[in-house]
């Protein structure tokens, strides 16, 4: 049976409301999260300080296979369908695919993350926007929440997706003289996020205007991009994988002065904006908690490679949801099979993807010289959005390709910058 909304006192002698549930953060994740738990009959509420609609800095990219994890509707938002890949590097004539299907869908986070929150809401969950934590504690098998205006909850089960700056990891890492949950915390020179920085402009791609642009050539270590948005804009932005960004705003005016159709225009950026996505080798807050489960950017749940992370925030909020209602009454055991399938699942997917964006991200030429002589390498790129390939398999492909390559025409070239 459910939990009733029986009222316990926290330490802090305010009343609280005890559910089944918390969701902390109500992005895509938690909006999904939420969503699944109420359809599921459970009582659950979700906090979030922000007040939707409201705005949120994304490239707001859904790979093709993130749509089935949408709610019904989801058509009906604003968006715009690309169903080719556009790849750039330097003066060399740019790489077109178009596999004629959808590959990803374009959406602003404005639009997108408030039609999730609706439909949070329609299936019975109860919401508290503006809401600010002031206190988190565990104890004795339950997490209790304060938050301002005045609202207390209590609940054997937490979801946080809060984001990178998680407030749920800082409130519990206090108390947990191991967990270190600070993901841009530097570590000797090092840091455990990578940051990105995005803008907004008005620009035409010299050939299928809602291709998804990849340039390679831009940003040392990593890639820009451009995703086509409704009436005609473009957000585009840069990110470094090889090593995180110094100078990330710099680096995004030297790309938007180069972008195609802004030659001619007043060189300006106007409102960009930065953001850090996280580096899941990093994270070690996956099942310390019995009934706390991190999903999303919260926990470190990016892709390394392509930096998608709507995919994977409605993904890990559907598992964690899964292993939540399975051991409804093992909140420890549901946390420790969720942390399992990260690990095993997720991570490991990963790992692969690090590996891969390692070695193209540092040799942009060999890759792009590769996509040349093989454009079905590009189609694979693709096909990882579609869900019709995974990383492991992109990679073996790639390397047997690699292979066939005449090496010797990139060598000199090499030696001569040392990079070999």
């Amino acid at each position: 049976g459910k939990v009733g909304m029986s009222s316990v006192v926290t330490s802090k002698d305010r009343v609280a409301e005890r559910v089944d549930a918390i969701v902390v953060g109500l992005g895509p994740a938690g909006s999904t999260a939420l969503r699944l738990l109420s359809e599921a009959g459970l009582r659950a509420v979700g906090l979030d300080r922000a007040v939707f609609p409201r705005q949120k800095t994304c490239g707001g990219g859904l790979s093709a296979r993130a749509i089935p994890l949408l709610p019904k509707g989801w058509n009906s938002v604003s968006h715009t369908v690309s169903t080719g890949v556009h790849l750039v590097y330097g003066s060399q004539p740019p790489v077109l695919l178009d596999l004629g299907i959808p590959i990803a869908y374009q959406f602003d986070r404005v639009d997108l993350d408030a039609f999730l929150l609706e439909r949070a809401v329609d299936a019975g969950a109860k919401v508290f926007q503006g809401s600010h934590i002031t206190s988190l504690l565990w104890d004795n098998g339950m997490f209790r929440i304060v938050c301002v205006p005045e609202n207390a909850f209590e609940a054997p089960f937490l979801i946080a997706a809060d984001g990178v700056t998680s407030t749920v990891a800082r409130f519990l890492g206090k108390s947990d003289p191991v967990f270190r949950p600070g993901l841009f915390r530097k570590k000797k020179g090092a840091q455990g996020a990578y940051p990105s920085s995005e803008t907004e402009i008005e620009g035409k791609l010299p050939d299928n205007d809602s291709d998804v642009l990849i340039d390679l050539g831009s940003v040392s270590g990593g890639y820009g991009w451009s995703f086509p948005k409704k009436e005609g804009k473009k957000n585009v932005g840069v990110v470094g994988f090889v090593r995180p960004l110094g100078q990330p705003l710099e680096i995004l005016r030297s790309f938007v002065k180069n972008f195609p159709g802004q030659k001619d225009k007043p060189q300006s950026v106007t409102k960009p904006a930065t953001w850090m996505i996280p580096d899941f080798t990093r994270f070690s807050g996956h099942g310390r908690y019995p009934g706390l489960f991190y999903v999303g950017d919260a926990g470190a749940m990016v892709d390394p490679f392509l930096g998608e992370g709507i995919y994977y925030a409605m993904l890990s909020a559907k598992k964690a949801v899964s292993e939540l209602i399975v051991h409804r009454r093992n909140p420890e055991k549901a946390s420790r099979s969720y942390a399992g399938w990260v690990s095993r699942d997720m991570f490991r997917e990963f790992a692969q993807a690090k590996r891969l964006s390692s070695v193209i991200y540092r040799f942009p030429g060999i890759y792009f010289r590769l996509v040349q002589r093989y454009p079905h390498v590009l189609s694979l790129y693709a096909s990882i959005m579609t869900g019709a390939h995974n990383y492991r398999s992109f990679s073996r492909t790639i390397g047997k390709n690699l292979l066939r390559l005449p090496f010797r025409k990139f060598l000199p070239k090499f030696r001569h910058n040392r990079l070999i």
